[in-house]
């Protein structure tokens, strides 16, 4: 645990909170946007859908992966990169002439926020304890219900203001406050330091991937469809492959420990 005076000892919270509202709100604050970006793009509306999900398909692909990653190298320097990769990302985002760039940006720009986000709580974790922790928690807690919240209307206002270019360039000075407070504020911290069993990790990032891909895809297109019953079919034998290497039965796999380990928990 790093020690703070009375004074500092939350500025780690807030640094750590404005990547995660960040990275929260852009879950959901392109929805809003879609219409503009699609008269301004001259692309269908429907051809945009993945400028959404794209996003969310990297995001919950890398997640363990970037939890395994920080654990090895360090979760500070992680998040760090978190924010810089986002941050050029969304000036991409913002940037983009086409509607294949804007997807492809939205992808890098949820790889960034997997770092964040895999590293946020265990940051967390390792700069509070007792009381202070529990209250680190809770604010924690309650900044994702509010991005959640707040994207739609902070969405409509920026669009309204700016264009919708406005909603990926706001994230560039939030992203650069971020930054710099957490070289200040947060200590580094590891978890398990040894070799990263990379079967597993390709294993369940496919897993990830494909499960994602079919629950977006199925309801867009129908769940019968063969892109969906194929991507379910994969994830299946992508999870298999996971447990495998998890059990050490894997002949891909490292042996002995599992060597994803979860950071998410600290």
């Amino acid at each position: 645990m790093t020690e703070f005076s009375s004074g500092r000892r939350w500025w780690p919270l807030v640094a750590i909170c404005l990547g995660t509202f960040m990275l929260l709100v852009d879950v959901t604050i392109v929805g809003v946007a879609l219409p503009q970006m699609s008269r301004d793009l001259h692309t269908q509306l429907s051809s945009l859908q993945w400028v959404v999900d794209a996003y969310a398909l990297a995001l919950a692909a890398l997640l363990l992966l970037s939890g395994s990653l920080a654990d090895r190298f360090g979760r500070r320097r992680l998040f760090q990169a978190g924010l810089l990769l986002f941050a050029a990302a969304s000036l991409a985002s913002a940037l983009a002439p086409d509607a294949g760039l804007l997807i492809a940006a939205r992808a890098v720009q949820g790889t960034g926020a997997a770092a964040m986000f895999a590293t946020n709580t265990a940051l967390l974790n390792a700069t509070y304890e007792g009381r202070d922790r529990a209250v680190a928690f809770g604010i924690w807690g309650a900044i994702n219900g509010a991005a959640a919240a707040i994207a739609p209307v902070l969405g409509g206002v920026l669009i309204a203001a700016a264009g919708w270019r406005a909603i990926f360039l706001v994230n560039l000075p939030i992203a650069a406050v971020a930054a710099v407070m957490t070289q200040r504020v947060l200590a580094e911290s590891r978890g398990y330091r040894g070799p990263i069993d990379w079967a597993g990790a390709a294993f369940f990032t496919v897993c990830a991937a494909t499960l994602t891909f079919a629950l977006i895809h199925g309801g867009n297109n129908g769940w019968d469809s063969p892109a969906t019953l194929g991507a379910f079919a994969i994830a299946a034998v992508a999870l298999t492959g996971f447990i495998a290497a998890m059990l050490g039965t894997c002949p891909l796999g490292a042996k002995g420990r599992p060597r994803l380990s979860v950071t998410l928990t600290g």
